[in-house]
């Protein structure tokens, strides 16, 4: 990912947690101020739903008193004459002042007046208000006390068996007439009407009015809020309604949420007793809390455009003060890593931090162009070091095998049975006539030709032992002139592959590793050769591995000084295009801090060692496209080691290459 990429992430992600953040902060404190205030609200439209009620009380309460004062109510009241109330009774003025109920009755509830009906012109029956009788304990029936002080009126909300309805009751005292002064009715005394001073009460007036559908449009129109009303025990009250009864038990108002535009407000209102009576439900519109999202969205949305108009002023100054010099510096690198041109130079001459790192960068380069080449040396010298002592290590180890040869080939010679040759030449006579003689009458001459048979025979058998012996010291020679040639041009060229009987070099590898007087002729060498095809490899760094390996175990074996020394070789095809070669031996064993280092270059635990042969090993067998590897259960348990050769040419079992 590009430098240029994670900045744009990382500051992405940067605007979006601060916007995210912020649109929190922004629901948690401003959006729940605009719901505090939507619940103000709420609460000050129910406060003038509850007005416009108490409004429609106090007219129809005002109606009520006007009515309980006249005189032709007090009149009626006294003689029971309707005509006395046709004019301020009659339907026509009850409907006038939308009043459903009228209801006069004397001091003992006996009804003298009773009009109860809806105006289009169906009687209404209310069990509250019957014909005959108000009950003695009816809340709207007015008496005076025993000291003869008239009642006050009573108003508020009575609730019937046709619904709630708006009442006001008032005492009949008839203190006023059409010219402003209450008469009994009469007869006039002098010319002037008889007046009336401080009437007694004649009984009592109630009004009312229903809370129905047209009185609560009227009020809603008034409110500017839209309401509805049912009577606690209505039927039709509605189930939300019924689900915040316990709520308002508790509390004054109740809300509930219809979705993001509405909100009902609940409230009970209570009757002349002081008991629940009306359920009131307001349905409000959300404009506040409306205009508080809009204003958080708003918030939200201006957040982000703020932070992504500062992130791409902050990505063109980043991309021409920073991310384009980085991407030239990095280019300019990758180019020196590609063509390993190190005189290659930026040469920049800005005075800031990229300008200071470009400089540098430059001065590094020549640092490393300087160092490069002293390595190069140091490299060639070390290279030509280690492989000649390689070669020398593995020349070494063939030239105990030549010298063993060489050794073994001179004392044949020099013990050979031609000086006996010589001494029975010189015992014989000269001539031709006198061998003959010497022969047929010397009794010695009868002994010659066993003797000569017996030394040609010796010869022989001598001149075979010689010829073995040379024939191991030409074979020496020839791997010693094939090392050299391996190595020339500090190894840099792969050796000649060849189709192989790989058993057969590793008996060579044995033939020449057992002439080195490490445990000879005391090491059982065991074989364990399984069916493996022929196939193409380096003869001569196989052999290099199988000589090195040989030998380190033959060592290992006499160090341990075991009387049952032995050397397991091991030859398989584990999988189809490998085969493995693997020497075991049950010698001094190898530690386990050490077999991670085994193969490392100059590390041996032998005394007279150098650490050369098992790291020559493992770059010949890197070079032959080989694995070795070692292994060991601990000190005095033996060690394996294990050659891994891929198979690139089958050719049938004996074929020569």
């Amino acid at each position: 990912m590009s430098l240029r990429s994670k900045i744009v992430i990382i500051l992405s992600a940067v605007v979006l947690g601060y916007a995210g953040l912020d649109h929190v902060i922004q629901r948690w404190l401003v959006l729940n101020s605009f719901v505090a205030l939507e619940q103000d609200g709420a609460k000050r439209d129910v406060e003038r739903i509850e007005h416009a009620i108490t409004t429609e009380i106090g007219q129809l309460e005002r109606d009520c008193a006007a009515l309980a004062t006249s005189a032709d109510l007090y009149r009626f009241a006294a003689d029971g004459r309707k005509e006395s109330v046709e004019r301020s009774l009659s339907d026509a003025s009850l409907r006038e002042r939308d009043i459903d109920l009228v209801y006069v009755c004397d001091l003992q509830g006996r009804a003298a007046f009773v009009t109860c009906r809806d105006w289009k012109g169906l009687p209404i029956g209310l069990e509250e208000f019957p014909d005959d009788k108000l009950p003695a304990d009816h809340p709207l029936l007015l008496r005076g006390d025993e000291s003869g002080a008239r009642p006050t009126g009573l108003s508020g909300t009575f609730m019937t068996n046709r619904g709630a309805l708006i009442v006001a009751s008032a005492p009949i005292v008839g203190v006023g007439s059409t010219a402003g002064v209450a008469t009994t009715g009469e007869g006039e005394s002098n010319g002037e009407p008889n007046r009336v001073a401080a009437n007694p009460q004649r009984g009592t007036i109630v009004l009312g009015r229903f809370l129905d559908t047209d009185l609560v449009e009227q009020m809603s129109n008034r409110t500017g809020v839209r309401f509805e009303l049912w009577a606690l025990n209505d039927p039709r009250l509605p189930q939300d309604a019924r689900d915040v009864l316990s709520t308002l038990a508790k509390e004054k108002l109740a809300t509930r949420e219809v979705d993001d535009e509405r909100l009902n407000v609940y409230t009970v209102h209570r009757d002349i007793r002081g008991l629940p009576s009306v359920v009131v439900r307001a349905d409000l519109t959300r404009d506040v809390t409306q205009r508080g999202n809009s204003a958080v969205r708003y918030a939200l949305v201006s957040t982000i455009a703020a932070g992504l108009l500062l992130m791409l002023v902050l990505l063109n100054l980043l991309q021409r003060t920073v991310l384009k010099p980085l991407a030239q510096l990095t280019d300019h690198a990758v180019e020196i890593g590609h063509s390993e041109d190190f005189t290659k130079r930026i040469r920049s001459d800005r005075t800031d931090e990229v300008g200071i790192l470009a400089r540098e960068f430059d001065g590094m380069i020549e640092k490393v162009a300087q160092s490069r080449a002293a390595l190069v040396e140091t490299a060639r010298a070390a290279g030509m070091s280690e492989i000649a002592t390689g070669v020398l290590h593995n020349i070494g180890n063939v030239l105990n095998s030549v010298n063993v040869s060489a050794n073994l080939a001179a004392n044949r010679a020099r013990s050979s049975a031609t000086g006996d040759l010589k001494k029975v030449m010189g015992a014989l006579p000269q001539g031709p006539n006198d061998l003959a003689n010497f022969i047929a009458t010397d009794p010695r001459g009868k002994h010659l030709y066993p003797l000569l048979d017996s030394l040609s025979n010796k010869l022989l058998a001598e001149q075979a032992t010689l010829v073995k012996e040379i024939d191991s010291l030409n074979e020496g020679i020839e791997h010693i002139k094939e090392l050299v040639q391996a190595q020339q041009g500090y190894a840099g060229r792969a050796g000649v592959r060849e189709v192989l009987v790989v058993a057969d070099q590793i008996d060579s590898a044995v033939a020449i590793t057992s002439q080195t007087g490490y445990g000879n002729g005391q090491v059982e060498i065991v074989r364990e050769f399984g069916a493996v095809p022929n196939f193409a490899v380096d003869r001569h760094r196989l052999m290099e591995i199988l000589v090195n390996l040989i030998q380190n175990a033959r060592q290992s074996v006499a160090e341990a000084g075991r009387p049952d020394a032995r050397i397991v070789l091991k030859l398989a095809r584990p999988e189809e295009n490998t085969v493995s070669i693997e020497v075991v031996d049950n010698g001094v064993g190898i530690p386990a801090e050490n077999l991670s280092r085994i193969f490392n270059h100059g590390f041996t635990t032998k005394q007279k060692g150098h650490g050369f042969g098992l790291h020559a090993s493992a770059n010949a067998a890197t070079e032959m496209g080989a694995r070795l590897s070692g292994h060991s259960e601990g000190p005095g348990r033996g060690a394996t080691f294990r050659l891994e050769i891929p198979v690139t040419t089958n050719v049938p079992v004996g074929a020569t290459s």
